[in-house]
């Protein structure tokens, strides 16, 4: 992630407006649109209200000249999240294993929307900078990690459970290619591959999930 990235901000309840039309109006930059690349479904600002009401320290917010280019929300949670494949539609309603615990020992990012700039570059900006704000968040709370469930690249019948799609994830020359994409960017920030999400979200697309441990970054 270059150095000259504007660090990611805690979210204000005045921001929730404008991360909820982050999925419609992506915005402009002088060189160009921006476009949507990825948001959560189910998406709004009653959604969003309920993490800030929850949770309000685990929202973040990357910025690009003072528009909104990304955010993510996470909540506590227990270890064994990241220990099974868990359907991304077990962690949006209440009482479910994703549910926030307030003496979790893990952060969870359970919703999340970004945009990508003319060239599609890379996303260092949009996702590196909401990471290391969860590290940060981490290390003051002391917590175990992070887990995030990022899209798994390629074809959708890819789910990175074969050896080889594990070991593309795990290399590091792949993640300097594939730069632009969020496994690569969680990667760089220090995030491992640790499961599967085959049907993550329930329409067919498989998802990794990236941990970062407290323990190894210390």
């Amino acid at each position: 992630m270059s150095s000259s990235n504007t660090p990611a901000r805690r979210a204000k309840l005045e921001d929730l407006a404008a991360m909820s039309r982050l999925p419609k109006r992506p915005g402009r930059t002088p060189i160009g649109s921006r476009s949507l690349v990825f948001c959560h479904p189910d998406h709004s600002k009653e959604k969003l209200e309920a993490y800030y009401s929850t949770f309000p320290q685990g929202i973040f917010i990357s910025e690009l000249d003072g528009d909104i280019i990304g955010f993510a929300c996470a909540i506590r949670i227990s270890e064994k999240v990241i220990e099974e494949p868990i359907p991304w539609s077990d962690g949006t309603e209440n009482e479910t294993v994703l549910s926030h615990q307030k003496q979790g020992s893990w952060l969870y990012v359970s919703r999340m929307a970004y945009t990508a700039g003319p060239g599609h570059a890379h996303l260092s900006q949009e996702i590196g900078t909401l990471l290391v704000a969860f590290q940060n968040l981490a290390v003051k709370q002391n917590l175990a990690g992070i887990a995030v469930a990022t899209p798994f690249p390629g074809y959708r019948e890819r789910s990175g459970t074969s050896p080889f799609q594990r070991s593309c994830i795990d290399d590091p020359r792949n993640q300097v290619r594939s730069g632009m994409h969020p496994i690569g960017v969680a990667h760089h920030a220090g995030f491992r591959h640790c499961l599967a999400l085959p049907n993550y979200l329930g329409d067919a697309r498989h998802f990794a999930l990236m941990v970062w441990n407290r323990t190894s970054y210390q």
